[in-house]
């Protein structure tokens, strides 16, 4: 988190604590993410994918409102946070997969996988050049809900729920009507997809490694360059500078999506 150390200073909080903001994020998303794929197998996925992000802008904005005294409530929005993410994270990829097939859907859905880490580390650098322009980091956190109320209203105005299966339908490459199947069918037939096993775990793997150093690289970054000048807090660093060092860490996950 970009203004991560400005939120330990304005909550009194240790790292151990600074640590928990992600971990009650990944339980909260870990949990809400196989509902959201069960409602988006048998519901409209644009209305709960666009109720997913209007959970999250409101608790990412919440959140900047949550006085000093309150640290429990800020950590209680930001697993909120994971439960709207976790909606458009799962249901996304469906949406896509029923609109283009082929080499198109694999196209496609490389754009949207793709937008992940390049979305990361803009929001990053805009989250702490706006955080060190206003001089509060609440504001950094603030600008982040603004460009999600865009995203949530060029869903509404411009995406259309997809027939399930349809593109492919169309071209005739699988069966008219498609087997419905329970929860625990489809989890019983998951775990025996060897493919799906493997992927899955590797992909755990990368996120640990990944998760935990974007969460904690910008921090370790700024009391490395506080102890060099001999300072005895992060506080004392030039605003400005800090928002650069987080800037040159995440510029080259930006750089290298691309």
């Amino acid at each position: 988190m970009s203004v991560l150390t400005n939120i330990q200073d304005y909550y009194g909080i240790n790292d151990a604590q600074g640590g928990l903001l992600q971990t009650i994020f990944m339980v909260f998303f870990m949990i809400c993410s196989p509902v959201c794929g069960f409602l988006g197998d048998r519901y409209n996925r644009k209305w709960i994918m666009s109720v997913g992000i209007a959970v999250w802008v409101f608790a990412v904005l919440a959140s900047t409102f949550v006085p000093a005294n309150l640290f429990w409530v800020f950590l209680l929005l930001r697993g909120i946070v994971g439960v709207g993410e976790a909606s458009y994270a799962v249901i996304s990829p469906s949406i896509i997969a029923d609109m283009f097939t082929g080499e198109n859907r694999s196209r496609m859905l490389m754009f949207f996988y793709f937008a992940i880490p390049c979305g990361s580390g803009f929001g990053f650098m805009i989250g702490s050049s706006v955080a060190a322009l206003t001089g509060n980091w609440k504001w950094g956190v603030r600008v982040t809900a603004v460009l999600g109320v865009i995203c949530l209203i060029a869903i509404i105005a411009f995406i259309r729920e997809p027939e399930r299966g349809g593109a492919e339908r169309e071209k005739g490459e699988i069966a008219t009507e498609v087997e419905a199947s329970s929860y625990v069918e489809d989890l019983k037939s998951l775990s025996t997809n060897l493919t799906y096993v493997f992927s899955t775990a590797g992909y755990t793997a990368i996120v640990f490694v990944v998760g935990t150093l974007t969460w904690w690289a910008p921090t370790a970054i700024e009391h490395n360059h506080a102890s060099k000048q001999g300072l005895n807090s992060t506080d004392e660093l030039n605003p400005d500078t800090k928002a650069q060092y987080v800037i040159s860490f995440y510029k080259p996950f930006y750089l290298y999506s691309i």
